[in-house]
Order: structure tokens, then sequence, then C-alpha cells
């Protein structure tokens, strides 16, 4: 797993430093993969991390939400995509039918209740620029072959 530093998951994540100690450390909203040790000892974040930090941060500027309301539905998001690969993730969407509960949706037509949804396509995309992950959901699976005749 590759980790970076807070400057970084900052970036990525479009907070500012402040914003991010204060969702990270001071409120403890997304916790970072290795939280920080004192002086020397940075917190490192993945890409999970930043993902979860820009849908908060997209809750927060677009819908005026509480941060601190939403600890457990990120939470909950966060344990979802722990297991799921990077490139599996394009295309779905989060849906969030409350401020404490997360699921991860690939077809907007089975949603039979008031659902907040959020398409994570566009973090993906972001994320993968900066990591140089791929961006596809199917990688290649042979060389293309030029034929002859």
């Amino acid at each position: 797993m590759q980790l970076m530093q807070a400057a970084d998951a900052s970036r990525l994540a479009g907070l500012t430093a402040h914003q991010l100690r204060e969702w990270c450390a001071r409120r403890g909203i997304v916790a970072p993969d290795v939280p920080g040790a004192g002086r020397g000892r940075h917190a490192l974040f993945s890409w999970q991390t930043v993902l979860t930090l820009r849908l908060l941060r997209e809750l927060n500027e677009r819908f005026g939400a509480e941060v601190g309301a939403w600890k457990g539905a990120l939470a909950e998001f966060r344990a979802l995509i722990g297991a799921r690969s990077f490139p599996g993730l394009w295309g779905t969407m989060v849906a969030f039918p409350d401020h404490d509960h997360a699921r991860l949706i690939e077809d907007r037509s089975i949603a039979t209740e008031a659902l907040l949804l959020l398409p994570l396509t566009p973090h993906l995309q972001i994320i993968a620029e900066d990591f140089a992950l791929p961006p596809e959901p199917q990688l290649p699976l042979f060389p293309a072959v030029g034929l002859r005749r």
C-alpha cells in the first residue's frame, strides 16, 4: 500500500493543512492510516483515506453538512472500500441513506429510498493522476499484436 504524508493528502483532498489536522487529529472524524507520534513521525494516509476526506469535503462544501455528524457513515464507507481495488471502484457511487450508514452502488435504478448519492469516479480520477494508479476499470490482459499476411 502506498502511503503519503499530510501535505500530499491535504492537497489531494482539497483541504487546507488546518482542515486536515482538525478533521483527522483533533476531531477524529477520519483517522489517518498511520497516526503521527510527536515530532518527526508524521501521519500517513492511503488513497482510501484521501477518497474519504474528499467525500467529507464535498458533503461540507456542497451540502453544508456538519462534518462531525458524518463520522459514522464515513467510517462505514472506509471499511467498505478497504477490501476493494482501486480500479474496481470506477463507475460506482456511495449512497448515504443517513449520516450513520453508507453503501456502494453501481446502478442508480436500485434506489428505492431517499439517498444522498455521490459518484466516486471524479474523485478517483484526481487521485489516479497523482498516484499514477491505473485509471481504467479493466486492464488489458494481452499486449496488442500486429497481424501480417
